[in-house]
């Protein structure tokens, strides 16, 4: 499985839950530091990430002092890939409130995705101690766990996340990945099953579900139905080389694909 395309998965997940389940306000334009992650959440649903850095440099003309509009900027640079923009923000969040754990969390996250997890287990260690109740913090040190194949600690930090977010469906998928990579194929095929219940057009999840199938007596029907759902699933989103992939090895069982 590729670690790259989880990793960034998890991270993606991570970075668009500061937004999730907020509320629409009337008072957008106000740049109040109390209601900044509401008022946000409607910028970046109609303007998307750029409108939402122009938003932020009108917050920080307005409150030059307010950590917040630096940290929610540097994660609008994290998701716009303008990696050096965003480690700009985050420092300087931090400096102005060495407290703020959202920052440090964002610089954790952003070395992450460059591909440098030198020291990011003890960092993310630092902030689960100070803040034992943060399910976002459980799931990025699940993704470097999983990075360095320590698929116990990957399902552990998951198990965990998901016990203090019970909407937080994500965790299912790499989960079942983690419980392919210790052979505890019937824990896969379970948390995949859950992970498509709530998203049902995900091709990965069939194709790792299928693989899973694969190791089990009698699920020969249901591998195959799994291979030909991400097939269908990956053509359609355009990952020729997956759906290639998947064709030979559906016509290499004999069936006429």
């Amino acid at each position: 499985m590729n670690k790259l395309i989880i990793t960034i998965y998890l991270l993606i997940v991570t970075g668009l839950g500061v937004y999730a389940g907020l509320s629409v306000r009337n008072d957008i334009l106000t740049c109040n530091p109390f209601t900044i992650e509401n008022d946000f959440s409607e910028i970046i649903k109609h303007e998307g990430y750029e409108g939402g850095i122009k938003f932020l440099n009108a917050c920080i003309a307005k409150y030059p002092d307010s950590p917040q509009f630096y940290n929610n900027r540097g994660n609008m640079y994290k998701l716009l890939r303008k990696y050096d923009d965003a480690l700009k923000d985050y420092n300087k969040a931090i400096s102005m409130d060495e407290t703020y754990i959202s920052p440090q969390h964002g610089k954790i996250t952003l070395a992450i995705i460059q591909g440098n997890f030198d020291g990011q287990l003890e960092n993310i260690n630092n902030l689960i101690n100070q803040n034992p109740d943060n399910y976002l913090l459980y799931n990025t040190r699940a993704v470097i766990r999983f990075h360095s194949n320590d698929y116990q600690g990957t399902i552990d930090d998951l198990t965990k996340c998901m016990e203090l977010n019970k909407n937080y469906k994500e965790g299912f998928k790499t989960r079942g990945f983690a419980y392919s990579g210790l052979k505890k194929y019937k824990n896969c095929v379970k948390d995949l099953s859950s992970y498509i219940q709530y998203k049902s057009n995900d091709a990965d999840a069939y194709y790792h579900r299928a693989l899973c199938y694969s190791k089990l007596p009698d699920k020969s029907y249901q591998m195959l139905n799994d291979l030909v759902i991400a097939a269908e699933l990956y053509k359609y989103y355009g990952n020729n080389y997956q759906y290639l992939k998947i064709k030979d090895m559906l016509n290499s069982t004999g069936l006429d694909y």
